[in-house]
């Protein structure tokens, strides 16, 4: 069993406990549930409640998870590999930060559980927040049992349209593109009935997106892609 190590500075942070406001997490759990042959994402945002500018440090945590299993962080910055747990980023007054867990079962059934703490390294008592992620990945059956909410997106890399299949969410209501600092670009309602959301694509920039799934105004899942 794998566990990365929380460095003194994070003790201190659960020591003085979520007693402020200044940042926040939205949303602050998650719960991943999906097939272990593929990976899941778990979307929020950082938000700055002051009027100053804060320097954010994230750590990456991992407990009761697969030696097998593999988890990256995308932040306002950038995207990071398996073995970076902790970064930093600059928050302006007032702005949301990216904040982006995957999750890579690597074909290994199981569960898991995955932390996220953030704080100002100038003001860590009183500002900081954690992101509370709950992970299934199932073992493929080899029939049609599709997990509720379960989505696809193609083709990836996505070039002139982006085809998002919603035949196993429940009510989807609408799907949205964020860039990787959080900005929203496109927002297509979904026709009652529809099985896949053509959403045009070619007038956005080379690069990394996300696609957001809403049924009846709450997040389904978040998927990855890339425009070439």
């Amino acid at each position: 069993m794998k566990k990365l190590f929380t460095p003194f500075f994070v003790l201190i942070v659960l020591a003085y406990g979520l007693k402020a406001q200044t940042i926040t997490i939205d949303p602050a759990s998650h719960n991943l549930h999906f097939l272990a042959s593929e990976q899941s994402d778990a979307l929020s945002y950082v938000t700055n409640h002051t009027s100053g500018t804060r320097t954010i440090r994230w750590v990456r945590i991992s407990d009761e998870t697969s030696s097998t299993w593999t988890s990256t962080v995308c932040d306002e910055n950038n995207c990071y590999s398996n073995s970076t747990y902790t970064k930093e980023f600059i928050l302006d007054g007032g702005e949301d930060g990216l904040l982006k867990l995957t999750v890579t079962p690597n074909n290994m059934p199981g569960e898991g559980f995955y932390q996220i703490l953030v704080y100002d390294i100038n003001d860590s008592a009183n500002a900081n927040a954690v992101m509370d992620i709950n992970v299934v990945a199932e073992a493929a059956t080899g029939i049609s049992d599709p997990i509720d909410g379960d989505v696809s997106i193609y083709p990836i890399p996505a070039k002139d349209v982006l085809n998002v299949n919603l035949e196993f969410v429940k009510n989807a209501t609408s799907v949205e593109i964020f860039n990787v600092v959080g900005q929203k670009l496109k927002s297509v309602a979904v026709q009652d009935g529809s099985k896949v959301t053509i959403i045009p694509v070619s007038d956005l920039k080379k690069g990394v997106y996300f696609v957001r799934v809403y049924s009846n105004g709450q997040n389904v899942i978040t998927k990855t892609f890339t425009k070439e």
